[in-house]
């Protein structure tokens, strides 16, 4: 007897636990709703590139460009386009993977220090969005 109690608790326990996981999934499904319908999240792309849009960085920002980070996510990031960096950095266009490639991989196959060339990174972009 004491063996088929246990079983009936086990089984008490798991139902209560499904039917907690089933309000809290229902709860979590509203709340995505009503921050989708508020505008504060959203599954598309062009909300992030909206924010970027609005919040882009200045040169006075340029000392946040690191080496982990990609072409491609600096030319979003401070608004300069991809061939700019290319042309005034030196890379080939044969360059794989450009513009989807971090400083410190572009810096590892062209034999220099991704410090060093995360600073050429960081003039490029000062150099673009200085006032001529």
């Amino acid at each position: 007897m004491p063996t088929q109690n246990k079983n009936w608790y086990a089984k008490i326990a798991v139902a209560v636990l499904v039917v907690a996981l089933i309000t809290l999934s229902i709860f979590l499904v509203r709340q995505y709703r009503i921050a989708a319908r508020q505008g504060i999240v959203s599954a598309e792309r062009t909300h992030f590139a909206d924010i970027v849009r609005r919040h882009s960085l200045g040169a006075a920002d340029v000392a946040l460009i690191a080496p982990w980070m990609t072409f491609d996510y600096i030319s979003v990031s401070y608004k300069v386009p991809v061939p700019y960096l290319a042309s005034v950095l030196n890379v080939p266009n044969s360059t794989a993977g450009y513009p989807n490639v971090t400083i410190a991989h572009y810096a590892r196959t062209i034999a220099t220090s991704s410090t060093a060339f995360t600073i050429e990174v960081q003039n490029a972009i000062k150099v673009y969005l200085s006032p001529q």
